[in-house]
């Protein structure tokens, strides 16, 4: 995601960074499913208040904050997702992660929240926060201060999404830690999951485009790259250039591309072995 601040905005010093989004949906790689699914909530952010009017669903659907939750394994696109989203809907991303929202002192977490939902109120503005689960997770059942404190933060965001207008996006790879509550405030659950085969295809033909000297077709690439996410074609294709360019290689080709993929891969299995030790803690 470009971070490109607005410069409307940007003299007015605003709490959280707002951006002006990129990437739309043309140049983002996603099934026809999830296409569809986003379709379907730009239309409804469009038009809520049209659509909640004309089928009488006023005394259901209340007026707060439209939310989407994008869930599945990390570098799937969700962030270039939500820009995408953005972009559709003509307005500015507002940016934002657990740790900037979070306060030291009592009550600090909460008041960061309401900034920020006041912050997009006020900008028509998308909320987007990664790695939400930090946010989303389970309430504590402990009597402890501690477990209070996340209790309370937890209802207060409950409360900001009934009672504030806005359209909000979560993601992360981690949807199984969300506590049920937020699940009913989300309108949209969209899994963006690992490319499939003819996705890959094309995040190697954009990530390699044809000005990039090869002798290895797109497909057998997409073959090669089986399981892998677009977030790791891209960085593969990275060090493919990189070699190009050092000189190191000529030309993409099967041999040097197995050799990068397979390195690859073998950095995510010891990655996930450390993390599977970790939890065992062995």
């Amino acid at each position: 995601m470009n971070y490109v601040i607005n410069k409307k905005k940007e003299a007015t010093a605003e709490r959280f960074l707002q951006i002006v989004p990129e990437k739309t949906f043309a140049t983002t790689v996603l099934s026809s499913n999830v296409l569809d699914e986003l379709e379907d909530a730009c239309a409804f952010c469009k038009k809520r208040d049209e659509i909640i009017e004309k089928w009488e669903l006023q005394d259901f659907f209340g007026k707060g904050t439209i939310a989407l939750n994008f869930w599945g394994p990390p570098g799937t696109g969700k962030s270039r997702t939500a820009e995408a989203f953005a972009t559709e809907l003509g307005m500015t991303l507002i940016v934002a992660d657990f740790g900037e929202l979070s306060g030291n002192l009592f009550g600090d977490t909460e008041k960061n929240l309401t900034e920020l939902f006041e912050q997009a109120e006020k900008n028509k503005a998308i909320i987007f926060i990664d790695e939400a689960d930090s946010l989303l997770s389970k309430r504590n059942s402990s009597n402890n201060a501690v477990g209070q404190t996340n209790n309370q933060v937890k209802s207060h965001l409950l409360t900001l999404l009934d009672r504030k207008k806005t359209i909000m996006v979560f993601a992360t790879n981690k949807f199984e830690d969300y506590d049920r509550a937020f699940l009913r405030r989300i309108a949209f659950h969209i899994n963006i999951d690992l490319p499939d085969e003819n996705q890959r295809i094309k995040l190697w033909e954009l990530h390699l485009p044809k000005k990039i000297p090869k002798s290895i077709s797109y497909k057998k690439l997409s073959e090669l790259s089986d399981k892998l996410s677009g977030g790791d074609i891209k960085n593969i294709a990275l060090k493919l250039i990189i070699k190009l360019n050092s000189g190191k290689i000529t030309n993409v080709e099967e041999e040097n591309s197995t050799t990068e993929i397979e390195r690859y891969k073998k950095t995510l299995e010891n990655h996930q072995s450390n993390n599977f030790l970790t939890n065992l803690n062995v």
